[in-house]
């Protein structure tokens, strides 16, 4: 490798980094500031036949939710239950978290075209098995 080269790998890889570092998977934008109120309601994700609905109170149910996929995607587990919600901030980050029988779940908040997007992460992150659960309007 010639030095121009080197040169430009040094310089370009930390921007390469930096601008992955703020997209979270599939490409979306983590979203910033989520309050409470914007997380309240009914929540579904077709392709993992979800269903989460956060109640104003801190309450929460969620039918279907998958806990283990396959490598193929396909699930072999699910929680459905009743449970409670908060909102928790992971380092710069926000996340939900859900407690359904006594088991914490944490789910990514991310930004598509503007909407809000509760990102749940099944199984190894490594295995990509991911399923984005939008609000209904």
């Amino acid at each position: 490798m010639n030095s121009r080269a080197l040169k430009w790998a040094l310089i370009s890889a930390p921007l390469v980094l930096s601008v992955s570092a703020c997209m979270g998977w599939g490409g979306y934008p983590v979203a910033k500031n989520v309050h409470e109120s914007q997380l309240i309601g009914t929540w579904r994700a077709e392709d993992c036949d979800t269903t989460l609905t956060l109640n104003r109170d801190g309450s929460a149910s969620v039918t279907g939710m998958p806990t283990e996929m396959n490598l193929d995607g396909k699930v072999t587990q699910r929680v459905s239950g009743d449970g409670t919600w908060e909102i928790d901030k992971a380092g710069a980050e926000q996340e939900l978290d859900l407690n359904i029988k006594d088991e914490w779940t944490s789910f990514d908040l991310y930004r598509d075209k503007g909407r809000l997007l509760v990102g749940l992460t099944v199984g190894d992150p490594d295995n990509m098995n991911w399923c984005a659960l939008t609000g209904d309007s």
